[in-house]
Order: structure tokens, then C-alpha cells, then sequence
């Protein structure tokens, strides 16, 4: 089996990257494993030797060969700094997506305002939970304050497009509906 594999890796300091150093090995030994990565190059030597690894950032024509691949994982987690590039080709190209976080308010709200567009955003709310709760989150954010729905995050995670158009899901934690 071939996997293409999307996550964080160290020298990205994240849980998640530390967690998929520890999986990868274990992974190999039942599938052939190609990472992709985000713009860097991993910095653990026992990690790079082992798997090949394609900057799909520097080289965005490796992804035409995502086809090739049995199935592709994508790890995404709320920290936009290391998963917004996952969650870009995510929406492109359909695969498994774990769930390391059920709730991405953290991630949509802080990818909108490193890129100065709140509409990110607004547009993910909308697509997930509707007109009133993108007006309730919008009149927040137009006054300064933090919108509300950021206190309930399993009212609002605002996971579904991912997950509707995943092909599988994997979560981590137990009784979260998605």
C-alpha cells in the first residue's frame, strides 16, 4: 500500500508533529510512505532517511501525483501556521483527515486574521452553521470582540466541509459526533 502523508513535522514545534514521528515507523512496516511537507525540510535525520519527503510548497507539481497513491492522510490540527498548506490541498484532493482537534474554530479564526481576511472565517461558519451564527460571529468581530460561538466549540467546530468531503475520518477522542 501507498500513503501519501500530510502532517506537521519537527522542526515545526507541535504535538502533532511529534506524534507522527512516533507513528510513522510503525506505518512503514505495513505501507510505502511518501511525506509531504510545507516548506521545510523535517529535522529528524532518522525521519528523513527513512521516508521520502516532497515540499509541496516549493514543488506544487508533486501534487499531481496524489493519484498514485492508494490513499492520502491528512493531519490537521488548530494551529494554522502548520496546517493551513494541509488544509488547502485537503479541500482539493479528497483523503483521510485526522481529526487531532474536532473543533477548528481556533485554526479558521487565526488563518483569517494572519491573512487579513475575516471572510475565511465568516465563509467556514456560513458553510457550517448558517446564516444566524455568521451573523452572530460578524457583528462580534465588527465591534472587537471575540465571537461567541469560540466559547461553545462542539456547538460549532467547524469541521464539516472537511469532513463531508473526506473519505474517511479518524478522530481522537470518543462521543464527539461528527
Amino acid at each position: 500500500m501507498k500513503l501519501a502523508y500530510f502532517s506537521p513535522l519537527n522542526p515545526q514545534p507541535s504535538g502533532i508533529s511529534d506524534y507522527s514521528e512516533e507513528l510513522l515507523p510503525y506505518l512503514a512496516t505495513y505501507a510505502e510512505i511518501t511525506l509531504f511537507v510545507d516548506g521545510f525540510e523535517p529535522s529528524n535525520s532518522e525521519i528523513r532517511d527513512q521516508f521520502t519527503h516532497c515540499d509541496y510548497r516549493r514543488n506544487p507539481g508533486v501534487l499531481q501525483t496524489l493519484g498514485d497513491y492508494d490513499a492520502v492522510v491528512y493531519h490537521m490540527g488548530n494551529d494554522h501556521r502548520y496546517h493551513a498548506g494541509i488544509f488547502e490541498i485537503a479541500r482539493e484532493h479528497a483523503g483521510i483527515i485526522v481529526f487531532h482537534d474536532f473543533a477548528l474554530q481556533d485554526f479558521f479564526l487565526g488563518l483569517a486574521q494572519a491573512r487579513g481576511r475575516i471572510e475565511i472565517y465568516l465563509e467556514e461558519v456560513a458553510a457550517c452553521h448558517g446564516y444566524k451564527a455568521t451573523r452572530e460571529a460578524a457583528e462580534a468581530l465588527e465591534r472587537g470582540s471575540t465571537p461567541p460561538l469560540l466559547a461553545r466549540p462542539t456547538d460549532f467546530p467547524l469541521n464539516c466541509r472537511l469532513a463531508r468531503d473526506a473519505e474517511g475520518i479518524i478522530v481522537h477522542s470518543r462521543g464527539l459526533g461528527l
